[in-house]
């Protein structure tokens, strides 16, 4: 497309310098530097570089932008943070309730941050067991693991609660069993033979007539006063007592017939398996033959009655029937015929008498 004449002449007549001064819309702030400016022709003046930094500097600044910067992973951060508040509060309420099990809420503060520091409840665990409280809160803990008869915390309190009801419920002393905890399990007195004991030694100590504590005291030297801390003592074994009580039983009947059994004798007797309702009717024999230990003639001793008549001694019991026949041909001749209820003869006579 052809140029207009006037098109021409404005083209002719173009100065870049003069249109870009004469374009230029300066603010109040740059106007008033400008006129610092020496004078001269503004498209062919040189200016040093202090007098334009004076000018911009002194110019307005542009407004910051109001827009804040988006964090593209803020999103996540929210999300693993609820994630490990979460996470700490469940396992701060379960280590919490366990505490509370053990009775060791004072190590609270120290399990929180133990969960804070990301331990799971293994290895809170695991800790816990290495701390002084625990150690003074479960004493026989270290004592059975070297043994090698390690238990969990919940079979310790279960213990610790059985020794307790055993305490209330045979009205023994506040702290006689639970005191003595360590002791117990240390020396590997299960809660069935703890319950064993006991029974034991309110039979013996409580319960018992007073023949039965005189001859404990006579067969072990221990007196009635001393009877339940004895059964209770984990440094005794159980089959030990468990043999002393059955003897004593045993000897105790033998007391009530008026005979003196040794504790020799009553452990033989116990080691034969004779309980004590076969002594009482063993020995109520052998009271009811004494006359066969006395007087002229033929005779036999008590012991050989007790091991014919309770121990079963096959010679033994020969020898007392001779005895007792013997005895019956005095009778014939004028003696006294005696026979217990059981049928087992005793002979007396005017010889004897």
């Amino acid at each position: 497309m052809a140029l207009t004449k006037a098109q021409k002449n404005r083209m002719a007549n173009y100065d870049p310098a003069a249109t870009a001064v004469a374009s230029f819309n300066p603010t109040a702030a740059e106007t008033a530097g400008l006129q610092n400016i020496p004078q001269g022709n503004p498209a062919t003046a040189i200016y040093s570089t202090s007098e334009i930094d004076k000018v911009t500097t002194n110019a307005p600044k542009a407004p910051a932008s109001t827009t804040p910067d988006v964090d593209p992973d803020a999103y996540t951060k929210l999300r693993d943070k609820a994630q490990e508040d979460r996470r700490v509060q469940n396992a701060t309420a379960t280590m919490q309730a366990l505490l509370g099990q053990y009775n060791l809420s004072s190590l609270y503060n120290t399990v929180v941050n133990y969960v804070i520091q990301g331990y799971d409840a293994e290895a809170i665990s695991v800790l816990i067991r290495t701390t002084p409280e625990y150690k003074t809160r479960f004493p026989a803990m270290e004592a059975l693991s070297q043994k090698g008869r390690a238990i969990s915390e919940a079979s310790y309190i279960d213990y610790e609660q059985q020794a307790a009801a055993l305490e209330q419920r045979y009205g023994l002393p506040s702290g006689m069993l639970m005191n003595n905890v360590t002791g117990l399990l240390t020396n590997d007195v299960s809660a069935t033979e703890l319950n064993d004991r006991v029974i034991m030694a309110s039979a013996a100590s409580i319960q018992a007539p007073k023949e039965l504590k005189d001859t404990f005291r006579n067969y072990y030297g221990i007196d009635s006063g001393g009877l339940t801390a004895y059964f209770l003592d984990p440094n005794v074994a159980t089959p030990l007592l468990e043999k002393q009580y059955a003897s004593t039983l045993i000897g105790s009947e033998a007391v009530r017939q008026g005979l003196a059994v040794d504790v020799n004798s009553a452990e033989n007797l116990q080691s034969l398996g004779i309980t004590q309702d076969q002594a009482r009717q063993g020995f109520t024999t052998v009271a009811g033959a004494s006359g066969l230990t006395k007087g002229a003639g033929d005779v036999t001793s008590q012991q050989e009655l007790i091991s014919g008549t309770l121990a079963g001694n096959a010679a033994a019991q020969q020898n007392i029937d001779r005895v007792a026949a013997s005895r019956a041909g005095r009778f014939q001749k004028g003696g006294q015929f005696l026979q217990t209820k059981e049928g087992n003869v005793g002979l007396g006579s005017a010889a004897t008498r």
